[in-house]
């Protein structure tokens, strides 16, 4: 397996990491996706990988000495890149998993030699090698118990990564809601606000999601499709920093389907009230975005990806 720097790439590989016996996943040096592999017990192979230069690739993919593969399997991401390039070199079949409703740079170019695209959402045009199998995700395990001691109507989340501009939502919120916050790298900045429940990190934020009435995201790839898994109205803020612009595309085929809100980030601070007053007080308008995102996600995705596989 390979795939990281965010948690869409990641995410996705753990939950089928936990189907398989005998798996190794191979990431950048002092990256989330060594800390999440070594968290869950993941045999993890660290490559060097100070740049995302060609030349830097290179190396890292003339250094690797993995055990025998038989499989590769990934999400993208330059991280990627060397471990796809091993696998031509060595004629391992190639399997690529797009997380987006936009092909990545990485997944569009290995696409050639791939002998599978596991697609999440439908993307045009399609190949016949391309497959809807919908998003490995980690909800298998959920459990109203796990934070039932919380009461929750706001549910903030800034991404594996974090974001400054949604953790500043908490004191246009806070006053009048019920607020609780998921800071990632920006942890330390808020921790001491009064009358909001901060978390650094949530390992099974699924179990965190069930306590919100209303759920304010990114819209990254794993953390939407897990919020559509659980089936809670939610808002979607998208970073215009991504890659393609992929996660502004992601809020906007989410928004059209009836699963989100799309509001962008330069109008947030002026709309989010009426926003979440709009999906608080209409019962109707939240059944029926639930009703979209169950229309739009796919089940049983990690045993259609083994079956592709053969194992």
């Amino acid at each position: 397996m390979t795939g990281g720097k965010t948690g869409g790439h990641i995410i996705p590989l753990l939950a089928l990491a936990k189907k398989i016996d005998k798996v190794c996943y191979i990431g950048a040096k002092n990256s989330l996706e060594e800390r999440l592999c070594k968290k869950n017990q993941i045999t993890f192979i660290a490559m060097d990988l100070k740049n995302n230069h060609i030349i830097g690739v290179l190396k890292a993919m003339l250094k690797l000495k993995p055990p025998k593969i038989d499989k590769i399997i990934s999400t993208g991401g330059y991280v990627s890149f060397p471990v796809l390039l091993y696998g031509i070199l060595h004629h391992i079949p190639i399997y690529l998993l797009e997380e987006n409703v936009i092909m990545g740079r990485t997944n569009k170019i290995f696409s050639l030699f791939s002998k599978k695209v596991f697609l999440t959402y439908p993307l045009e045009p399609m190949k016949k090698k391309y497959k809807v199998v919908g998003l490995p995700t980690l909800t298998d395990s959920l459990s109203y118990q796990s934070y039932k001691h919380l009461s929750i109507d706001i549910l903030i989340l800034g991404g594996s990564l974090g974001s400054k501009p949604l953790c500043d939502l908490i004191y246009t919120l806070k006053d009048k809601y019920r607020v609780c916050l998921v800071a990632g790298r920006y942890y330390e900045d808020y921790q001491s606000v009064e009358g909001v429940t901060i978390f650094n990190y949530v390992e099974d934020l699924p179990n965190l999601m069930l306590q919100a009435k209303v759920i304010i995201s990114r819209a990254g790839a794993s953390t939407t499709y897990e919020i559509f898994s659980i089936g809670r109205p939610c808002i979607l803020i998208p970073s215009m920093k991504t890659s393609k612009n992929h996660q502004y595309l992601n809020a906007l085929y989410f928004e059209q389907k009836g699963c989100a809100l799309l509001l962008k980030e330069a109008e947030m601070e002026n709309s989010i009230k009426q926003y979440i007053h709009n999906i608080l007080q209409n019962p109707e308008y939240r059944l029926e975005m639930i009703k979209a995102q169950s229309r739009l996600i796919q089940r049983d995705t990690c045993e259609k990806i083994l079956k592709e596989l053969g194992i």
